[in-house]
């Protein structure tokens, strides 16, 4: 078995070979999840992705499996399994091979969770790869921020910044808890659309189209490049109104974002796995191999070598 990176993850077995996430449309390739930067084309995917990738790149083309399902991709058994990191998410299992894909074991209120399975080799990614890198309890992140939410909406608006899918929807899910209108952006709402049609209960109404729900304190979720100074026009408008201002992102955790953006507070509220969560989920697959990639790869390949006693190397570029 080789596993290597070139134009995506390559898993090749003897004249068999399949590419997950690749960077461009490729045959015989798999799809983790409906984030820009590892969509594709004419991939194998869950058919939860392939909603989204109709709405992000406003084409469907591959083939939606449901998780579990087995699937032959160029002569290999492929299955997909919940990643935990946004909805539709999936680590790929190709034979003996397990792909994390961006995952997170601790799931969150619009996805599953993810759990361990035992493995020859593992490709893990390691966004948060370096032992600096670790969150609070995400049960804590979430009450600190509903009850922030809850407090500052006594006084007006509140404005929460947010990548566009997967983490925007998680907000919804948290504010829909208080009894507040929701607003949110259209690019926002056309894929909180799609998770409601697959049964998630989102409550939220379109910014440009509420009226009356502007009339008193509500919440309003917007992609994050909206709260960059010197920030959007509904931004705006709900600062000028009383309204306050938060952003959510795992990187909150070591980054302070107030100087490039208008914000109140930031919650470091991640879709990721952490550092400690990394090698605990090593650990629990119990494989032979670990090939790291994305992010701290080489730190993090040495800290399982050196914790975990197992062989662990960042995935390297071409043949080998």
């Amino acid at each position: 078995m080789r596993i290597f990176y070139d134009k995506g993850v390559r898993v090749q077995d003897g004249g068999k070979d399949v590419v997950l996430d690749p960077t461009r449309r490729l045959p015989d390739s798999v799809v983790s999840h409906g984030h820009l930067d590892h969509l594709s084309l004419g991939a194998l995917m869950t058919v939860e992705t392939m909603d989204i990738m109709r709405v992000r790149l406003g084409r469907e083309e591959g083939l939606g499996v449901r998780y579990g399902e087995e699937v032959e991709v160029n002569g290999l058994t492929v299955s997909l399994f919940d990643a935990g990191h946004v909805f539709g998410s999936a680590m790929i299992r190709v034979e003996d091979v397990l792909y994390t894909g961006d995952f997170n074991p601790h799931g969150g209120p619009t996805c599953g969770t993810c759990e361990p399975r035992d493995c020859r080799y593992l490709i893990l990614e390691s966004t948060y790869g370096k032992p600096s890198l670790s969150f609070p309890p995400k049960e804590d992140v979430l009450s600190d921020l509903l009850n922030w939410l809850e407090v500052s909406l006594e006084s007006g608006p509140v404005v929460l910044g947010a990548y566009e899918f997967g983490k925007a929807q998680e907000l919804m899910a948290v504010a829909n808890k208080l009894d507040y209108p929701v607003l949110v952006d259209d690019r926002i709402a056309d894929l909180a659309d799609v998770y409601n049609r697959h049964g998630h209960h989102l409550k939220y109404s379109r910014y440009r189209e509420a009226l009356e729900e502007k009339s008193g304190p509500y919440v309003l979720i917007l992609p994050t490049r909206k709260l960059r100074r010197p920030g959007s026009p509904e931004l705006r408008e709900a600062l000028e109104n009383g309204g306050k201002s938060a952003f959510a992102s795992g990187w909150c955790s070591i980054y302070d974002l107030s100087k490039s953006h208008l914000l109140d507070a930031q919650f470091p509220l991640s879709d990721h796995a952490d550092f400690w969560d990394l090698l605990w989920f090593v650990d629990e697959c119990n494989p032979k191999v670990v090939y790291t990639c994305h992010g701290y790869a080489q730190e993090l390949a040495r800290k399982i070598t050196s914790r975990l006693r197992k062989r662990a190397e960042p995935l390297a570029k071409g043949w080998f």
